[in-house]
């Protein structure tokens, strides 16, 4: 860990702390042009309502003076050089293990600028907000195919805690029969126990800050059932079976965002056609235009998914930077 953060100075450009009344509508263009090939529609929405945001320039000037951290709008650090804003960093409060803790996000360095260490800077600059303010930890998720940052966060202390890819549906899927032994059904109330087994061992509570998961969504008791109606959010499950052994349970949610998310509950050794003739079982009961999203360990079940008419949209790494209180 690194006892003592210092933010070198530099001659050829500035950096300062984000001004969400006129920096917004800019930092919205650069993370844009950056990433441009690899926005999802999730995160074309998300700079969407940061440009709305920067056009309510009267209510922001109030909020910034009441609020000092923010997703929406978000705070961070700016480059500005050649009289142009050309690196942005994004500091995003979030709770882990019920500690209060950054996350660093849209780390973005306009094309003509990169290669002059402005990305390190950024994140020296947070990693200091992070310690003057006394968060323990500082996140980040960085794409696995993204050498430079990847290099950029390692040399300063970031350590690399899992990895985790998201998945989309195509838009065909194979009809293909159910190997002998296998049914496809509802879940049971008795199956519930062995799907909360798999769940936590795929979405451990580490993991809560960033992929938040409603137990009570998914429970099949009266408190689950009364939890649903009150919320009016509720979950589709199926469960596959062999010869009555229960190899693994597919949940579904729709959502508002742009697309419905799914949960798979497998053991650690788990069936390749079992889980499968789950997820084309699945898949032949909700419309086939309809995008759906699904989030495991990389490396988990590639095959079976791709099998599944589904594709890997990115994997991202999730790095954890511990402060450290001795000076």
């Amino acid at each position: 860990m690194v006892a003592e953060i210092a933010v070198s100075p530099s001659t050829r450009g500035h950096l300062r702390r984000l001004d969400m009344r006129r920096d917004l509508a800019r930092v919205a263009d650069l993370v844009e042009l950056c990433f441009y090939d690899t926005l999802d529609p999730e995160g074309r929405q998300y700079l969407n309502e940061m440009r709305r945001a920067a056009q309510a320039a009267s209510f922001i000037g109030i909020a910034s003076n009441l609020i000092s951290d923010t997703s929406m709008p978000p705070s961070g650090y700016v480059w500005e050089e050649d009289e142009r804003l050309v690196g942005n960093l994004s500091l995003i409060p979030i709770v882990v293990q019920h500690k209060r803790a950054y996350m660093i996000a849209n780390v973005a360095t306009h094309p003509d600028y990169r290669g002059r260490g402005i990305a390190t800077q950024l994140t020296l600059a947070a990693l200091k907000h992070a310690q003057i303010n006394g968060a323990p930890t500082v996140w980040l998720q960085v794409r696995d195919d993204n050498a430079s940052a990847i290099h950029i966060y390692l040399t300063n202390g970031f350590m690399e805690r899992l990895r985790r890819t998201s998945w989309y549906n195509g838009p065909s899927f194979p009809q293909l029969p159910n190997p002998s032994g296998l049914d496809i059904n509802n879940r049971q109330a008795q199956h519930w126990a062995s799907q909360r087994q798999w769940l936590r061992q795929l979405y451990p509570k580490e993991l809560d800050w960033n992929l938040p998961f409603d137990w009570n969504l998914f429970r099949p008791d009266i408190w689950g059932k009364l939890y649903r109606a009150f919320n009016l959010d509720f979950l589709k499950h199926w469960s596959v079976e062999r010869h009555g052994e229960l190899k693994g349970v597919l949940s579904w949610k729709h959502a508002r965002s742009f697309a419905d998310s799914l949960w798979l509950a497998i053991p650690e050794l788990f069936e390749e056609d079992a889980i499968l003739a789950l997820l084309l079982g699945a898949r032949s009961e909700i419309r086939p235009e309809q995008p759906l999203s699904l989030n495991l360990p990389a490396n988990l079940a590639v095959e079976t998914l791709r099998k599944a008419g589904f594709y890997p949209h990115q994997t991202l790494i999730w790095m954890e930077y511990p402060i450290s209180r001795n000076k």
